[in-house]
């Protein structure tokens, strides 16, 4: 077992070399949110400017325990922000039943952000481009929004904790001098961390932009995939990946016939790259299901330089989000899971907004 895991360890080292020396091909990152994740219809109203802000829009909204917050993200078939919805134009159902919207709108709800990176030595090669791309997205955001940085290899670290967004100079500090690469990938136990210790008890939305290639090397980990996901639907968080999935997979399957053929003469057989491709294609799946059901999006850099692209990109949505609150109906129980849907009519765009939430204590 140890063997392996210092072959996959090495096998990554020496794919993401191969890139760098190597001559790329430059192709468009993707995004792996799907149409109307909810199941139901997008919302086709009009493209028209929201009308002028009164006092109540730079209002920051509190809610009560018992609400949910639900961010919604609406977009048309350009992946372009629609402005000018309002709350007729929305439906929010759990277990079936309507529920009555208790305010809607576009106003200021302060965001938690975690910036959770991987640290291993997948990533190693692109620590600089990672730092600046981070620092960047911080840049972008609210006054009243708030960071935390975390990093995740042969132990989870806390490398900032809440710092308001206005306060660039300490995120970039942590970023540039306490982000440090690893070896294992104790990618579960990172997830779990984040949403229980940093996010269950913070008011406002809730946000994990996760950079990693999702595959968990730990040699003894401490949380599974499932504990992850079970903390991070308890906090109400939405996810937001940037995968290294595709990337890495293109490098291997680019570079297998040539350049990385004669690095792994030495012992790494077909059988052995076939493997952990279809690792990889299987952590590429899970944190697709990850973004989508928590409401979130996952991007598909295949080139370093598609990272600003993607934090861009994930700035932006934070930025033009509804929100909506409610106080479910019936009462949800303690530790209880509950289904989300949400309509947008006449129908016709993308909607983002988790598929549910487990009723805190």
């Amino acid at each position: 077992m140890k063997n392996n895991l210092q072959k996959r360890l090495t096998l990554y080292c020496l794919v993401f070399f191969v890139l760098i020396a190597g001559s790329s091909e430059t192709t468009r990152g993707q995004s792996g949110r799907q149409t109307d994740a909810q199941g139901g219809q997008a919302g086709t109203a009009t493209r028209t400017p929201p009308p002028p802000g009164s006092d109540d829009d730079d209002e920051v909204i509190r809610t009560r325990t018992e609400e949910v917050l639900l961010p919604i993200s609406v977009r048309d078939e350009r992946g372009r922000p629609v402005a000018g919805l309002s709350a007729d134009n929305f439906f929010v159902y759990e277990k079936g039943v309507r529920q009555d919207i208790a305010s809607f709108n576009r106003r200021r709800v302060p965001a938690n952000i975690v910036l959770l990176l991987d640290a291993s030595g997948s990533v190693f090669s692109q620590m600089r481009l990672i730092r600046a791309a981070a620092v960047n997205f911080s840049r972008g955001l609210m006054p009243e929004d708030r960071i935390s940085v975390m990093q995740f290899a042969d132990k989870v670290e806390l490398l900032q904790d809440w710092t308001p967004a206005t306060e660039t100079k300490k995120i970039e500090l942590a970023l540039n001098f306490r982000y440090h690469p690893g070896e294992q990938t104790n990618f579960y136990e990172g997830l779990y961390t984040a949403a229980e210790n940093q996010l269950r008890k913070v008011e406002g939305r809730r946000i994990i932009i996760l950079l990693t290639d999702g595959i968990d090397t730990a040699a003894r980990p401490k949380k599974s995939f499932a504990q992850a996901l079970q903390a991070v639907e308890s906090a109400e968080a939405s996810v937001y990946v940037v995968s290294l999935t595709a990337s890495l997979r293109a490098m291997v399957e680019r570079q297998t016939g040539g350049r990385l053929r004669r690095l792994l003469a030495g012992g790494y057989d077909p059988q052995y790259i076939a493997q952990v491709l279809r690792q990889i294609d299987e952590a590429e799946e899970s944190l697709g299901k990850l973004a989508i059901g928590t409401g979130g999006r996952m991007f598909l850099p295949l080139e370093e330089t598609e990272l600003s692209p993607a934090y861009d990109a994930i700035a932006e949505e934070l930025r033009t989000q509804y929100i909506i609150t409610y106080t479910p109906k019936p009462r949800a129980a303690e530790g209880e899971w509950r289904q989300i849907r949400v309509l947008v009519t006449p129908g016709g765009y993308d909607v983002a907004a988790r598929t549910g939430y487990m009723r805190r204590p």
